[in-house]
């Protein structure tokens, strides 16, 4: 974090000014106006979880809190290796692939699936204030289990998605979706992140060959599971569980218990078995 955040922060907290709201209407459109300048080209630094630095756009400044979901990022970082070929499904403003990107360096790659228009632009952002464009691909589309055009709930920041059964919002948009298999018919992927609210199994079933050949699949795949999402979508634990065993992967949580059953939001992990 820069210098200048530093301070605004730390005045903000002092006693008797952390409440004076008034004051920071009047104050916050000048300091975003320096932000803006000061990270233009170089970004704003942060340091992710004490480990992983990064700069981030000022369309991302809002992101302030350096301490990220630091169990789950310490399980999947530390298997990223230099050279690695990551797929990111649902990357949002890219904190995961900025991050993947630096661990696999300049003989990585990192392919960054975000179909939200808003949350593409600011990822775009980003890669370009680390200068990591020969490092990350962005593709601007939703993955599931077939190639077509869908309708997507946007505007909802990490939570849009493809709408579900009978679902409908105002937001409503067409976006293009593709598929594992499709966008990597030949390509190894070394690591597998998904991130897609609800559509998890949508999404391993369309990298079935993907998943299935042991010369290419992922040594690892990091789940956000949403049960609460599945029933609109006709998945359950046992099917998402189903499946991945039958592509040989056995199931964790991030810190390595076995999963036998899977009823609450959180990560699990895949592993070849």
């Amino acid at each position: 974090m820069n210098r200048l955040e530093k301070i605004a922060i730390s005045v903000r907290h002092t006693p008797g000014l952390d409440n004076a709201e008034w004051l920071w209407r009047r104050v916050r459109p000048a300091y975003d106006r320096m932000l803006r300048r000061l990270g233009s080209h170089k970004g704003l630094e942060r340091t992710i979880n004490g480990v992983d630095r990064i700069r981030l756009s000022p369309l991302s400044r809002g992101f302030v809190d350096e301490n990220y979901e630091p169990q789950v990022w310490n399980r999947v970082m530390r298997e990223v290796r230099p050279g690695d070929r990551i797929a990111e499904v649902g990357a949002h403003i890219g904190l995961y692939s900025l991050a993947f990107a630096r661990r696999a360096a300049a003989g990585g790659h990192v392919v960054a699936f975000e179909p939200e228009p808003d949350n593409a632009q600011t990822l775009e952002a980003n890669i370009a204030v680390n200068g990591w464009q020969d490092r990350i691909t962005v593709v601007r589309a939703a993955v599931g289990d077939r190639c077509a055009s869908v309708r997507f709930a946007a505007n909802f920041g990490c939570e849009s998605h493809v709408l579900r059964g009978d679902e409908a919002s105002q937001s409503a948009l067409e976006v293009p979706m593709v598929t594992l298999d499709s966008y990597f018919p030949d390509a190894k992927i070394d690591l597998l992140k998904i991130d897609v609210e609800g559509f998890e199994e949508l999404v391993l079933r369309g990298g079935s060959s993907l998943l299935a050949d042991k010369r290419r699949r992922p040594r690892l795949i990091l789940i956000e599971v949403h049960p609460f999402a599945w029933e609109a979508v006709g998945t359950s634990s046992d099917s998402l569980l189903g499946r991945l065993r039958e592509c040989g992967y056995g199931v964790e949580t991030v810190a390595g218990i076995a999963v036998t059953r899977i009823v609450d939001y959180g990560h699990v992990v895949a592993i070849p078995g």
